[in-house]
């Protein structure tokens, strides 16, 4: 077949947790899935980018970029740049992606990444928060997403958007458009209400496969094509809610946070993504370029804030890791002591545990590629950690300082309504292996970012220069794809 013959369907189960699609395999309650998907092909280790949350993550998927390139360092950020402190002049640059701002999401990435729909003008959209340059025609279950989502957030109720996506999936299949993208995202909001195996959540993921079987039924998977199901983060039941910003102002420092969105002068700002991860802006309001590095917060040069700052969030019960820069190097503290990440060019990074083993990948300083980080750590405590640390920090949006939450622990109680039985968003191993699995066989571990050169390259696309994936050798097509 000629490239125009071409076709691929992109599909995100959010929140979906490899290895309980894996036990639903194995106990026959996802026939769809096994017969066209994971029989033809499999699926592979894999690991989202940090922070693992909702709406970011989507990004390595659609532009083959991390977060940190796309300038988006969470779902919830403040642009020091910016942000000048003014009540309502400023708001805007006090951002939520959890709200009336959801629609920017698009438009704050950065204009020199490309997007599948960019390069792909046969592209639809099911249920997508990033619909960047995208027709609106090509915009579908768009209303319903930002309906039914926002009552369900209330009612637990998700089953009803994931249904309108399987409909209009199973409407368009006949279609032949050459890209597909779908999002269903009940599991991960019914999951926050429950727990990731709850049988109210199980239950989602037998409902997926039975709209995948109706895609399939009504031809979705004709022709030479490319299906890839994903998640963009795992999940962990919570235990422990760490509010960080609670815990600041209770050491004196006055905390912006949402929904909070104005304090009078001060000392810190958090943002939460996940909830499991965090952003902490020193002096918001003081437009500055930059970070402060950590041996001038420790040298107690920031105006306000305590010298033992980064010692005392690394501390706190529930948070596993803190975080920050000292010049191009990341240095990330645990209770235990701290570690440092060097990029040493050419896709060499060097990790040093100057203290202590923090991100559990070894006591000795060693130097290592990124792919070879990537299997080395993929089925350890911190999965990829040292690429996924020093991309966060490209970001000029993101803080002074990233933290990251333990497994079982997030970093938000104040104003979380409903609350949170299960969380995600940090770099623990259940948050950052993710669900990737493809109707060709391919060779893991890898990463969610490589998923857009594998869809352009099907399509018969040159992947644009200076993404963050790289091009994935798959088997060819072994099965018709027909049920």
């Amino acid at each position: 077949m000629s490239h125009n013959d071409r076709r691929a369907t992109l599909i995100i189960l959010d929140g979906a947790r490899p290895d309980v699609v894996e036990h639903l395999v194995q106990a026959g309650d996802l026939p769809a899935i096994s017969r066209q998907v994971l029989e033809p092909g499999g699926a592979v280790p894999a690991t989202t980018a940090f922070p693992s949350t909702t709406g970011v993550a989507y990004l390595p998927f659609l532009t083959g970029c991390y977060p940190g390139t796309c300038n988006l360092p969470g779902i919830r950020w403040l642009d020091t740049s910016r942000y000048a402190g003014g009540w309502w002049r400023d708001r805007v640059h006090v951002r939520s992606y959890c709200g009336y701002q959801a629609h920017l999401l698009g438009s704050d990435v950065s204009n020199r990444v490309l997007s599948l729909f960019d390069v792909e003008p046969d592209s639809v959209a099911l249920c997508s928060p990033f619909t960047r340059h995208l027709p609106a025609s090509r915009q579908r279950v768009r209303l319903q997403r930002m309906l039914y989502g926002s009552v369900a957030h209330y009612t637990r109720a998700y089953g009803i958007l994931d249904r309108a996506v399987g409909h209009e999936l199973a409407r368009i299949a006949r279609r032949a458009h050459r890209l597909v993208f779908a999002v269903f995202p009940a599991v991960d909001g019914t999951a926050h209400s429950y727990d990731p195996l709850h049988p109210r959540v199980l239950k989602l993921y037998r409902d997926f496969d039975k709209a995948i079987g109706e895609y399939v039924n009504r031809g979705g998977f004709g022709g030479d094509h490319l299906a890839v199901l994903v998640s963009d983060h795992g999940m962990t039941r919570l235990f422990q809610h760490t509010d960080v910003a609670t815990a600041l102002e209770q050491r004196g420092l006055a905390t912006l946070r949402h929904p909070v969105l104005w304090r009078r002068d001060p000392k810190v700002a958090v943002m939460v993504s996940g909830n499991a991860s965090a952003q902490v802006y020193l002096h918001p309001g003081i437009r500055r370029t930059g970070r402060w590095p950590l041996s001038a917060i420790e040298a107690g040069e920031v105006q306000d804030v305590p010298a033992d700052l980064v010692q005392f969030l690394a501390s706190l019960e529930g948070v596993a890791l803190v975080a920050g820069v000292e010049g191009a190097d990341v240095v990330v503290y645990s209770c235990d002591g701290q570690a440092r990440l060097v990029d040493e060019g050419d896709g060499f990074i060097r990790y040093d545990p100057t203290t202590a083993d923090v991100l559990e990948l070894g006591a000795a300083a060693v130097t290592r590629s990124a792919r070879e980080w990537l299997r080395e750590s993929v089925n350890g405590g911190y999965p990829d950690s040292p690429v996924q640390l020093l991309q966060l920090f490209r970001s000029p949006r993101a803080g002074d300082l990233a933290i990251s939450a333990t497994k079982h622990a997030d970093l938000r109680q104040a104003w979380e309504v409903p609350e949170h039985h299960s969380g995600h968003g940090g770099l623990v191993r259940d948050h950052m292996r993710c669900l990737l699995a493809m109707n060709r066989p391919a060779i893991g571990p890898l990463r969610t970012v490589d998923v857009f050169p594998l869809i352009l390259s099907h399509l018969g696309h040159e992947v644009p220069p200076g993404i963050d994936g790289v091009p994935v050798e798959v088997g060819s097509q072994t099965h018709s794809g027909v049920a």
